[in-house]
């Protein structure tokens, strides 16, 4: 390189990315960089900002910072209070809790399993109230600042007190690695538009830090983004260029010309294959090329914290394919990764055998954009010779050829998990979206697989333009009766499907030929310059509001068909597929919904002592925007039930006055202080907080009486579009019932039914199993508590 140009490139991989496992773009490059001599080192920003914030330190800090930052509204004062009330039970357990995600163990473990996840909950909670109307997770987040406005990422980049990933780089980002004088070359892969607000708030501090180092951006995402743009964008006042396409061998370009001193020269990006760059305010361009992915790298995960992904193993990502042959009418895949091809199914076993060797894991995850009837064969093959200890999964699409044979070989040669593009079962419908599936070959396809003992997974489209009602509601039966042939006749409980709306992306052929679709593209707002997805209408089928509707009523349909669970306020409540295949790979079953445990039942004796629950939690919230703190309502949260409260609170009471009294004592200081829940009288709130585990007892009766079953207090039938669900407010659990179910929870509510009776009963088990019915003492004398009907008491 030049004199005064360091020789070390660092990779940096920007959140927010899998938490939980390694991307590949930045290990593929790193291997390709030293296999060409030059020495570089990777740097997972997303993982050690994951791992960081979710410590006990971390937060602690977010804590302070949650307890004395003003908020913007109402909604946002909810949330900060609600993240000061699970916050002692988060940085308690949060070590804990990471651990176990990361043991296999855990897997054979549903309770630590559930108790680990609602812990990573409860920190993502305080961590979300820490930030002005911030939403965080471990797969998307969102703060005050879109990441479609170039105004406000560049707003967000400077902004600690709103941007979640500001505050956190100032504590945390490894800034000595970045001040090392023998680094002349910052590499940021941004993959996708999740990385985009963090990945420009860290360029903008590297920028401060090191302006003199030369910074490249990469990435599917910085392809599409930056593909658009034919002015200079205000990116790049962080980025001297950025690279299209593939990276290998086109970065390795960039480091070559700065060292032999050519950056300054006119043409130093000219022979750079997929190069764009500032040319005096217009953007100027190289055509891409692709790489000769024959003879790729081995991925160096050396470099990389594999111990900090919230998942046992590691899964490592490896490759045998690139790009995608077909065009597909919704997808952006040919578009961003050049041409398809594919690598020799020797090299890809032989990667897979050294990787495993180097890291100890036996747990790879092919990343192939589409895994075809030739790469699965090949690749079989080659893993079944050379590495016969290793699991795997991939993706693939229907096809003719997938037959019993191809699937043992797949499931011999380590195959755990195969993800399909079902998208609808509607010949019609996959002929709009171009995508060369015939669904009697899926029929095959997917019973060679369960025949062969290798799960599936079946990705599926709601609304694609032209698709009627009764098609997408045909592709959803038709889903969850595979999952439920997977179990009944084949004995394999890891199959599992998903379905999303569709979304036009601007790429994509619906993107860029509309009217071939029967789509009118909306304008965006011109403030929203940074998407890349469209508003629409269509000339027949579903609208886009309507397909918005599909998928979220689809979103619930797995499971009973009868009465289906949603922990409705969990950001962790979906299995993630990594966890799927691991249970595939132990033989650990599917975490089922955990029954809502209710903790009254023997009742307490009237006369005994009532002690405040360990670890209950609780603060003074406002009911209206308007109202002040003189007269709040009481929020608590018991951690060990998972269970929230609120409290209509009189006066200057505290909650700490109910350790100590007995039940009757209970109801006369609730009643003396107006406290109660919902309107419900003092006899039945006293009643719920035992019943939900605020309050315990020290003694019980030791002959339980016989019990009717009631409605729990708040819970009202909801019916809309046909639908029919019930909330639990203190829970947190919708369930949607179907059919005669609906009756049954009429009939029950009033509390028609003995406790005895209802193990008879399915449907109204499921109700007393979730939450939904309680147990109460026959002829006990108390009032009966009110309820509420579409948000009405009655």
């Amino acid at each position: 390189m030049g004199k005064t140009m360091g020789t070390k490139t660092v990779l940096v991989n920007p959140p927010l990315w899998n938490a939980y496992a390694p991307h590949l773009a930045v290990p593929l490059l790193l291997g390709d960089l030293r296999a060409r001599g030059h020495e570089a080192t990777a740097y997972d920003l997303s993982i050690e900002c994951i791992d960081w914030m979710l410590s006990a330190a971390a937060l602690e800090e977010l804590r302070e910072k949650t307890a004395t930052r003003a908020t913007v509204d109402l909604e946002d004062e909810w949330a900060r209070r609600r993240g000061l009330l699970v916050a002692p039970s988060a940085i308690r357990g949060v070590e804990e809790a990471k651990a176990r995600l990361r043991s296999l163990d855990t897997l054979h473990d549903p309770a630590a399993f559930h108790s680990a996840r609602r812990t990573l909950r409860d920190a993502l909670w305080l961590i979300s109230g820490a930030f002005p109307h911030c939403d965080f997770d471990l797969v998307s987040n969102t703060s005050t600042y879109s990441a479609e406005s170039t105004a406000q990422v560049l707003a967000a980049s400077g902004d600690p007190e709103g941007n979640p990933y500001r505050w956190a780089f100032d504590r945390m980002l490894d800034r000595d690695l970045f001040l090392d004088p023998a680094v002349g070359v910052v590499g940021v892969s941004m993959s996708a538009d999740t990385q985009l607000i963090a990945g420009v708030t860290f360029l903008g501090m590297l920028r401060e830090m090191r302006p003199d180092v030369h910074v490249v951006l990469g990435g599917n995402y910085a392809t599409r983004l930056v593909d658009r743009w034919q002015h200079r964008h205000a990116l790049f006042d962080y980025v001297d260029t950025v690279v299209t396409g593939e990276g290998e061998g086109a970065l390795a370009a960039v480091i070559d010309g700065l060292g032999e001193g050519t950056a300054e020269g006119a043409d130093f990006r000219e022979r750079i294959p997929g190069a764009v760059w500032d040319g005096g305010g217009i953007l100027l361009r190289t055509p891409r090329r692709s790489a000769d992915i024959s003879a790729a790298a081995k991925p160096a995960y050396d470099a990389l914290p594999l111990g900090k992904y919230l998942a046992p193993g590691p899964i490592l990502p490896v490759f045998a394919s690139r790009s995608c042959p077909w065009d597909c009418a919704f997808c952006s895949i040919p578009f961003a990764s050049n041409s398809f091809r594919q690598r020799p199914a020797a090299a890809v076993a032989g990667e897979v055998a050294q990787l495993r060797a180097d890291h100890g894991s036996p747990y790879f995850m092919f990343v192939d954009e589409i895994m075809s009837l030739r790469t699965l064969r090949n690749v079989g093959e080659a893993l079944v010779t050379t590495s016969p200890d290793v699991f795997w999964y991939g993706e693939t699409r229907f096809a003719g050829g997938l037959d019993d044979e191809l699937a043992r070989l797949l499931h011999d040669s380590g195959c755990r998990r195969m993800n399909f593009g079902l998208e609808s079962t509607s010949q019609r419908v996959l002929d709009l979206m171009r995508k060369g599936t015939r669904i009697e070959d899926g029929h095959r396809n997917i019973a060679a697989m369960l025949e062969a003992g290798v799960p599936i997974h079946l990705f599926v489209i709601h609304g694609f333009p032209g698709e009627t009602r009764e098609e997408a509601a045909h592709t959803v039966e038709f889903a969850e009766a595979v999952r439920r042939l997977s179990i009944e006749r084949y004995g394999i409980a890891h199959t599992t499907w998903g379905g999303s709306p569709f979304v036009l992306d601007v790429h994509s052929p619906v993107g860029t030929r509309p009217e071939e679709f029967g789509v009118h593209i909306e304008p965006p707002d011109p403030g929203d310059d940074l998407s890349l997805s469209r508003n629409y209408r269509t000339d027949a089928g579903l609208s886009q509001q309507d397909t918005l509707a599909v998928a979220e009523d689809a979103a619930g349909s797995a499971g009973d068909t009868t009465v289906w669970f949603r922990a409705a306020r969990d950001p962790m409540a979906r299995e993630i597929e990594e966890f799927t295949f691991l249970r595939a790979c132990v033989g650990a079953p599917l975490p089922e919904a955990p029954p809502v445990p209710l903790f009254d039942w023997p009742p307490p004796e009237p006369d005994a002592r009532l002690g405040i629950a360990p670890g209950v939690t609780f603060t003074r919230v406002p009911w209206t925007a308007t109202e002040t703190d003189t007269d709040p309502a009481m929020a608590l949260y018991n951690p060990a039930g998972d269970r929230f409260l609120q409290l209509n609170w009189k006066g200057d009471t505290a909650w700490q006055e109910l350790d100590g009294l007995s039940l009757r004592d209970l109801e006369e200081w609730l009643a003396d202080r107006d406290c109660h829940y919902l309107g419900s009288e003092p006899a039945a709130t006293a009643a719920l907080l035992l019943r939900h585990g605020f309050l315990v007892s020290s003694r019980r009766l030791t002959t339980a009486p016989a019990a009717v079953l009631r409605a729990e207090i708040g819970i009202g039938l909801d019916s809309g579009d046909g639908a029919h669900h019930l909330s639990n407010p203190i829970t947190g659990v919708t369930i949607r019932l179907r059919g005669t179910a609906v009756d049954t929870w009429q009939r029950r509510r009033y509390g028609e039914t003995t406790a005895s009776e209802a193990s008879r009963d399915a449907v109204t088990d499921a109700l007393v199993r979730y939450g939904f019915l309680y147990r109460d003492a026959a002829g006990a004398g108390r009032p009966r508590p009110r309820y509420l009907t579409q948000g009405q008491a009655v």
